[in-house]
C-alpha cells in the first residue's frame, strides 16, 4: 500500500510543477524530474538492475515491486497531469526472453493514438541497424500488462483520467542469464537508442493528444542532475585539471633551443626540457575507474562522461611516456590519424600560396603592444562574468601566445605581425577564454574542462575568428597548413631535420617558423595534435554550410561530433545559452558569414 502522506506530498509537487522523486515501498522508486505527460511504468517480480535502467533514462518513470498496489498513485498522476495538459500516457514495461528472440511487443486497442503507435514501431524497426534481428508487432488487445498482474486502471479510470495505457514487452537481447552472460557494451547502446525510441514515441502522443508545451522531442529528457552524474563530473574536471597535460607536454627551453639550433647550422636535433610531472599517473588511473559511471542513468551524459574518462586515461598514459615513442603513438589514438581530405587541404593551400607574406614589410608588435589590446578585450569579457577572473600574464616559459583556463599567457620574447593583433585576440580570448568562461557557467563541469576531443572544433572556431575579423593571412593559412605537413611527416617516419627541411626548403618557411612548427610537432615524443586545427576549420566551415547555429558552438568546449548532444542539453535546459564573442555584432562579420553559409573553398579565406 502506497503511504497516503506520500500520495498528498506527489498531488502538492505536481500541482506547484516541482520534480519527484520518492522511495516506494520494497524498493521501488517514483521519478519525475518535471511535469510530463507521460509515465513509465515497470512493476517486478524481483528486482532487474538492468531492465529498470532502460526506464531510468526517461525524465519521467516509476519502478516498483508487483506486489505494490500503485493504482490510487497513478490515478491522482494521470489526474493531475491530464488537469494541466488534457490527456496522459501510461507507458507499461516488462522484460520478455524467447530463446534470444528480438521481438518487441506493443499492446493497444486498435485506433488508440495511431501516430504515438507507428512512431514507437518505426523507432524500433529502426534499431535493427544495432540489431537485425529486431521486430515489432502491434497487437489489438485490451490486456496492455504483464501476465498474472492487474491493469494499472481499469477503462472507467483511464476515461476520468484522460490517460491511456499502451504495453511495452522489451525483448532482454542484451543478456544471456542461463549462460550468465551480460552484454554490457551492446546494453549501453541499446538503453540509449530505447530512450530516443520512447521520447520520439512520446512526442507523438504529446503532439497529437494534449495541449503541448514542448517544442522539440528532447525537451522530453532530464533536466535535473542527479547526485551520481555531478560527482562523476566533479571528479573527471578534477583529475582532468590537475593534469595540466599541454603544459607538461611542451618544452621550457624552446628559445634557447632554437638559437643552439641555428647556431649548428640546423644540424643538431633540439633537447628540449619539460616542467616535472607533479602526480602519479598510476593513482589517478585508478582515481578514475573509481568513478561509478555504470550508475549514470542519463545515455548522453554517460556517453560524454565515459568518452572523457578514455581520453584522460590516454593522457596519463602519455605523461608516463614522454620522450618516447610510445607517447606518438598513444596520442595518434587520441587526435585521430590525418584524413585524406584534410592533407589534400593543407597541400592546396601551399600550393596556391607558395610563398608567405614578406616579414619585413610588416609593422611588428611586441609582447607589451599586444597585450595592451589584449586587455581591452579581457576587460569587456570581465564585466560580462563578473565571478571570474579574466587576466593576462607575460612569460619567459611560454611559446608564442596560449591560454590556460580564463589567463591569457605571452611570450616575453613574442613578435607579431600588427595586421594580426586583432584576429588573435578574437583568437584566444574571444574564442579560448570566452568559451571556457561559457562552460564555467553550465552545471557539467566538462563544458570548461573540454570533452573528449574538444581542441578540433576549438582551434577551428578560434581560426574561423580570424577569418571574420578579417585577420586571416597568407602566412597564418600556410602556417596550418604546414603543421599538417609535419604532422604527416612525423607518422611518415621522419626526423626533426628532416621535417624541419620540409618546410623550411620545399615549402618555403623561413627558418623560425619552420622551427615553431616541428618542435610543436615533434614535443614530448611526437604530438599530431596541431593538424587539428586545419581540420576544425574544415569542420566548422562545412557544419556553418549545412545550416549549423554558430551560436552552439560557443557553450563550451566540446567537437563537432558532440553538438548533436549539446543541442539535445540544450533543448532540455540542462544548459544555459552562452554568452557570444561581441565581433559577432560586426557589419563586416556578417557578410562574411553569409559568404560561408554560400560555400567556399579553404584557399578563398583570404578573398
Amino acid at each position: 500500500m502506497i503511504d497516503q502522506e506520500l500520495l498528498r506530498t506527489l498531488s502538492e509537487n505536481l500541482e506547484n510543477e516541482l520534480p519527484i522523486n520518492e522511495a516506494l515501498p520494497e524498493g521501488g522508486m517514483l521519478h519525475i524530474d518535471k511535469v510530463l505527460p507521460y509515465i513509465c511504468v515497470y512493476r517486478y517480480k524481483k528486482p532487474d538492475l538492468y531492465f529498470s535502467g532502460l526506464l531510468k533514462t526517461q525524465a519521467s518513470y516509476l519502478i516498483v515491486k508487483d506486489t505494490v498496489n500503485i493504482s490510487e498513485l497513478i490515478e491522482i498522476l494521470a489526474a493531475s497531469v491530464s488537469k494541466k495538459l488534457n490527456s496522459f500516457l501510461i507507458l507499461e514495461m516488462w522484460p520478455v526472453r524467447k530463446n534470444h528472440d528480438a521481438e518487441f511487443e506493443i499492446s493497444c486497442p486498435e485506433g488508440k493514438a495511431p501516430a504515438t503507435i507507428k512512431a514507437l514501431k518505426d523507432g524500433i524497426n529502426e534499431m535493427r541497424l544495432l540489431y537485425p534481428e529486431v521486430s515489432a508487432v502491434v497487437s489489438d488487445t485490451q490486456q496492455r500488462h504483464p501476465d498474472g498482474l492487474h491493469p494499472l486502471l481499469n477503462l472507467e479510470q483511464t476515461k476520468e483520467t484522460g490517460s491511456l495505457i499502451i504495453g511495452l514487452a522489451v525483448p532482454t537481447i542484451y543478456q544471456r542469464p542461463e549462460e550468465n552472460q551480460m552484454f554490457s557494451i551492446f546494453y549501453r547502446k541499446f538503453a540509449s537508442h530505447f530512450s530516443e525510441v520512447i521520447k520520439r514515441a512520446v512526442y507523438e502522443f504529446i503532439r497529437v493528444q494534449t495541449s503541448n508545451p514542448f517544442a522539440h522531442y528532447l525537451m522530453l529528457g532530464k533536466t535535473n542532475l542527479d547526485r551520481i552524474t555531478m560527482e562523476a563530473d566533479d571528479t573527471l574536471a578534477d583529475i582532468s585539471e590537475g593534469m595540466s597535460f599541454l603544459m607538461r607536454t611542451t618544452p621550457v627551453n624552446s628559445s634557447q633551443e632554437w638559437e643552439n639550433f641555428q647556431k649548428s647550422n640546423f644540424t643538431k636535433k633540439p633537447s628540449f626540457n619539460y616542467r616535472l610531472v607533479a602526480l602519479d599517473p598510476e593513482q589517478q588511473k585508478r582515481k578514475l575507474y573509481d568513478i561509478p559511471l555504470e550508475k549514470v542513468d542519463d545515455p548522453t551524459l554517460a556517453y560524454i562522461l565515459r568518452d572523457k574518462r578514455l581520453e584522460i586515461e590516454k593522457q596519463l598514459t602519455m605523461l608516463e611516456e614522454r620522450e618516447t615513442d610510445s607517447f606518438r603513438f598513444i596520442g595518434e589514438s587520441l587526435y585521430g590519424a590525418i584524413k585524406e581530405e584534410v592533407l589534400v587541404g593543407a597541400r592546396d593551400i601551399l600550393t596556391a600560396f607558395p610563398e608567405g607574406d614578406n616579414p619585413s614589410e610588416i609593422e611588428k608588435f611586441n609582447c607589451h603592444d599586444f597585450a595592451e589590446h589584449a586587455q581591452k578585450e579581457i576587460d569587456y569579457y570581465q564585466e560580462k562574468f563578473p565571478k571570474l577572473t579574466l587576466c593576462l600574464e607575460i612569460r619567459k616559459d611560454v611559446a608564442g601566445i596560449m591560454v590556460s583556463e580564463t589567463k591569457l599567457l605571452i611570450s616575453d620574447q613574442l613578435s607579431m605581425d600588427s595586421n594580426r593583433c586583432d584576429a588573435l585576440i578574437q583568437h584566444e580570448v574571444a574564442t579560448h577564454i570566452l568559451t571556457y568562461c561559457n562552460g564555467k557557467r553550465q552545471p557539467i563541469k566538462q563544458m570548461y574542462a573540454g570533452f573528449a576531443g574538444y581542441d578540433q572544433l576549438q582551434e577551428g572556431l578560434a581560426v574561423l575568428a580570424e577569418y571574420l575579423v578579417g585577420g586571416l593571412t597568407i602566412n597564418r593559412l600556410r602556417l596550418l597548413a604546414g603543421r599538417v605537413l609535419a604532422a604527416h611527416s612525423l607518422v611518415m617516419g621522419a626526423s626533426f631535420i628532416e621535417t624541419f627541411k620540409l618546410l623550411n626548403q620545399e615549402h618555403n618557411f623561413p627558418s623560425k617558423t619552420a622551427y615553431y612548427i616541428t618542435m610543436r610537432i615533434y614535443r614530448g615524443g611526437g604530438l599530431t595534435k596541431d593538424a587539428v586545427y586545419l581540420a576544425g576549420l574544415m569542420n566548422v566551415l562545412d557544419y556553418i554550410k549545412k545550416g549549423g547555429k554558430l551560436e552552439t558552438l560557443y557553450a563550451g568546449k566540446f567537437n563537432t561530433n558532440h553538438v548533436p548532444l549539446i543541442e539535445e542539453l540544450l533543448h532540455r535546459n540542462v544548459l544555459r545559452k552562452p554568452e557570444l564573442p561581441r565581433f559577432l555584432e560586426r557589419e563586416s562579420v556578417k557578410e562574411r558569414l553569409q559568404k560561408l553559409r554560400n560555400g567556399i573553398q579553404l584557399t578563398e579565406l583570404l578573398n
